[in-house]
């Protein structure tokens, strides 16, 4: 079977801001960064992801207890009538992230689901074999689906990319392909998060224009706002 491994070293930096730092922050970013090609012609693509935990929530625990080294695993789509998706686990420690990304089929992610942990047996390479023993040992199930829009700048030395991202909403639900499935608001309008990473040094330039907007790094958590309010 084919497949598409991805291991991505970073540092990641997250913000809640106003409607209005975001104008003043896109008004100085899209000045000194690429839009993402993602975003064609519509200024912002679409992104949802169906988080999975432990039988006894441990990757939410650890975040909300401020373990520095934790994880999270998701299954990430762009489209719900893609044919494939990302199977990620994204691991923390304090702000420095390694995310682990494997391409997989739909029909993959549909058993991964539905609790076959035997299906990643088809792909050879160390991200199925790791996640596998994670969700067996783990017994990891299904637990809430976000989803939002994203706006991404990018910038080619040291790998920079920016991030609004919109209209964050979820669901208690594993219907991850469901285009039509009801979804609850996790910030009041008009908060968005901005993120912010980069490998190894972030540009002095793209860093000074974000420090003009006096911003709080933050320890936000779509996955934890979502089990919050929705369950």
């Amino acid at each position: 079977m084919s497949e598409n491994v991805l291991k991505v070293y970073r540092s990641e930096w997250k913000f809640y801001i106003s409607l209005v730092e975001y104008h003043y922050l896109k008004g100085l970013l899209s000045g000194i960064m690429t839009p993402d090609p993602h975003m064609e012609d519509k200024g912002e693509y679409y992104i949802r992801s169906l988080y999975f935990d432990s039988v006894d929530n441990t990757d939410y625990v650890t975040k909300v207890a401020g373990i520095e080294m934790r994880k999270k695993i998701r299954i990430r789509i762009y489209n719900t009538k893609a044919d494939a998706a990302k199977l990620e686990i994204k691991n923390r420690y304090n702000q420095y992230m390694l995310k682990e990304s494997l391409t997989i089929d739909r029909d993959v992610a549909e058993r991964l689901i539905a609790g076959d942990y035997e299906t990643l047996d088809n792909y050879s390479d160390t991200v199925a074999r790791k996640a596998k023993n994670i969700m067996e040992t783990g017994i990891y199930t299904p637990k809430t689906i976000v989803d939002y829009e994203r706006e991404a700048y990018v910038y080619p030395e040291h790998n920079v990319r920016v991030t609004f991202d919109k209209n964050i909403r979820a669901a208690a639900s594993d219907r991850i392909y469901d285009s039509d499935l009801p979804m609850t608001p996790l910030l009041r309008e008009p908060v968005m998060v901005l993120e912010v990473k980069y490998d190894q040094v972030l540009p002095q330039f793209i860093k000074d224009a974000i420090s003009t907007a006096r911003l709080l790094n933050s320890s936000v958590s779509k996955y934890c706002m979502a089990r919050e309010l929705v369950g």
